[in-house]
C-alpha cells in the first residue's frame, strides 16, 4: 500500500476543479481495479489517468482503500436511491415488482465495471481488498420485494405465499440476468428478456379472477 504518511499535501484547487478532479479519480480508479485487480493496481497509475498527481489522491481519499471504500459507498448509494423510488411508485404490485427488477438491471447494465469490482471484493482474499458489507444491497433488494408483495396481498392482487420465497425467487432471475452481463462472450437477456423471464415468475401469483368467481358462484 502506498504511504500516506509522507506524501506532500495536495495543492488546493478551485470547488469545482476539486470536483472534477475527483470524479476522474474515481472513473479511473474504476476502470483500472476492472481491468487489473485491486491488489495489482496502484495509486500512481490511477493518478496518471486522471491526469492528476499522487498527492491529489491522497488529498481527496487518503488510499488505494480509500477510493475502493468511495467507489463502493456511491454504488450502495445509487442502489438504494433506485429501491427507495420503486417502493415508493404507484400502480399494481406486479407492474411495481416488474419495474423494480428493470430499474435494479438498469443500473447494473450502466455501472458493470463498478459491478465487477464489487464481486471482486465480495469473492475475492478477504487479506486483500478492506472489509466491505456489500450484503447491504442484497438486505435492500429482499426488502423491497417483500414490502410490494405484502402490499399486493393486502390489495388481493397476489396469492398468499410467503412474500420472502417470492423475493428469492425473483432476486434469482435478476442475479442471474444480471451475472450474464459480467461476460460479454456469453448471450445477453437484455430488458426484454428479463421482462418475459419475470413474467414467467408473476403469472403464477396473480390471483385468476374467473377461475376465482367460477369457484364461488
Amino acid at each position: 500500500m502506498d504511504p500516506v504518511e509522507n506524501s506532500p499535501p495536495a495543492t488546493a484547487l478551485p470547488p469545482d476543479q476539486e470536483i472534477r478532479a475527483r470524479r476522474r479519480l474515481l472513473e479511473a480508479a474504476i476502470q483500472i481495479f476492472d481491468r487489473k485487480g485491486y491488489a495489482a493496481s496502484s495509486v500512481r497509475e490511477i493518478a496518471e489517468a486522471a491526469g492528476v498527481t499522487k498527492p491529489v489522491v491522497y488529498y481527496h481519499f487518503g488510499s488505494k482503500e480509500g477510493l475502493l471504500v468511495a467507489i463502493l459507498d456511491e454504488a450502495v448509494r445509487d442502489f438504494n436511491r433506485t429501491i427507495d423510488a420503486a417502493v415508493a411508485r404507484a400502480g399494481s404490485a406486479r407492474e411495481r415488482l416488474v419495474r423494480l427488477c428493470e430499474d435494479v438491471y438498469g443500473l447494473f447494465e450502466r455501472n458493470v465495471s463498478v459491478a465487477r469490482v464489487a464481486h471482486m471484493v465480495f469473492l475475492g482474499p478477504r487479506d486483500v481488498a478492506p472489509l466491505y458489507d456489500l450484503m447491504v444491497l442484497e438486505r435492500r433488494l429482499r426488502d423491497g420485494v417483500v414490502r410490494i408483495v405484502k402490499d399486493g396481498q393486502a390489495a388481493d392482487e397476489l396469492r398468499g405465499v410467503d412474500a420472502e420465497d417470492v423475493a428469492l425467487a425473483a432476486m434469482g432471475i435478476l442475479e442471474g440476468c444480471q451475472d450474464r452481463q459480467m461476460f460479454p462472450e456469453l448471450s445477453q437477456v437484455g430488458h426484454d428478456g428479463l421482462r418475459r423471464i419475470l413474467n414467467l415468475l408473476f403469472d403464477g401469483l396473480m390471483i385468476d379472477r374467473h377461475a376465482q368467481g367460477a369457484l364461488t358462484s
